[in-house]
């Protein structure tokens, strides 16, 4: 018996239609459904039982916590529930990398999940989105794919969505994992894994979502040169709930920023990243950790160690214990 693949559509690039075959820019029409994308790929039914549905037409930059929410419980839905044994998930690529990790972290089921997008629309010429989502169908039949969390399948790649990211605006070749590589790939009808993920991922997670319905306010703030404690001052008036600083270099945080924040009586969670993109922020860098009461964000990019802030906030508020999951995850 073939293997049942969901295709959940979202909207994004993948979906995009435009009025010329040369225009790669531009474009707004997020017009085409799974059933479209679906049409682009013929031979996939050989290797699995596919259905669709569309959950959103949006493009990824307008994803918010609540579409987070609400595409996890439904993955949930259909994995613990017997209607499926792998979802391909298509999505734009602006925040592709984001909403893969918060299923990664949120999805509880070992049974396949691949996140797919495109970079270019898809009815220009040389269109990728066709082969990702093939392979990505691939990807989620294939029974090597169980147990390595959420996954990431572009451009022949197959990436743990907890180190994805999107390394160009505009290459073909924008998906990479720039500190630990590939899992593995696909190439014609093979699926290859040469790694698995070691940090829990989906079932081995502490994050239940099933009665959430709105995640912790938490806000990214950019350090640059001559930075000062205004961006911050806002972000505690409006009431965030915790602040990821891009911090310099190994994550440190302007003098005039860090003294702004330690003399607050009340303080929101900090987390210490960085803006350079890869990397590790350490404990006890330039900022020591212990004087100002900040958490170091490992080698998690700001955008997922934000996510993953939010998630440790519905779990608990303690400062040691935020650092445990940091450490942990």
């Amino acid at each position: 018996m073939k293997p049942r693949v969901r295709v959940i559509s979202t909207g994004g690039t993948i979906a995009a239609k435009t009025k010329s075959v040369t225009r790669t820019t531009g474009y707004q029409d997020i017009g085409l459904s799974a059933d479209d994308l679906l049409q682009s790929v013929p031979g996939a039914e050989e290797y699995a039982a596919i259905t669709t549905e569309n959950i959103y037409s949006i493009p990824s930059s307008a994803m918010t916590g609540a579409h987070l929410l609400t595409l996890a419980k439904r993955i949930n839905a259909l994995l613990q529930g017997g209607e499926a044994d792998g979802v391909v998930v298509t999505h734009g690529t602006d925040t592709l990398e984001e909403t893969a990790f918060f299923l990664h972290l949120t999805v509880k089921s070992e049974k396949p999940v691949v996140v797919v997008g495109s970079m270019l629309p898809a009815t220009v010429l040389s269109a990728d989105g066709p082969l990702n989502l093939y392979n990505a169908i691939l990807a989620a039949s294939a029974a090597e794919s169980r147990g390595k969390g959420v996954l990431v399948c572009m451009c022949g790649r197959l990436l743990s969505a907890r180190d994805a990211a999107k390394t160009s605006t505009f290459r073909l070749d924008a998906f990479k994992a720039p500190e630990y590589g590939a899992l593995g790939h696909v190439a014609g009808k093979s699926v290859r894994y040469y790694y698995a993920p070691t940090r829990p991922h989906t079932a081995q997670t502490e994050f239940n979502i099933k009665g959430i319905e709105t995640l912790p306010r938490v806000e990214i703030l950019y350090m640059y040169e001559d930075c000062d404690e205004h961006l911050l001052k806002a972000a505690v008036e409006n009431g965030c709930g915790g602040i990821v600083c891009a911090g310099l270099g190994c994550g440190a945080i302007p003098p005039r920023v860090r003294e702004y924040y330690r003399q607050l009586e009340v303080k929101p969670p900090m987390v210490r990243g960085s803006r350079v993109g890869s990397g590790y922020v350490a404990r006890h860098g330039i900022t020591p950790d212990d004087v100002y009461n900040t958490i170091p964000a490992g080698d998690f990019t700001v955008q997922k160690a934000r996510l993953l802030f939010q998630l440790a906030l519905t779990v608990t508020t303690d400062l040691e214990e935020l650092c445990a999951i940091f450490q942990q995850y």
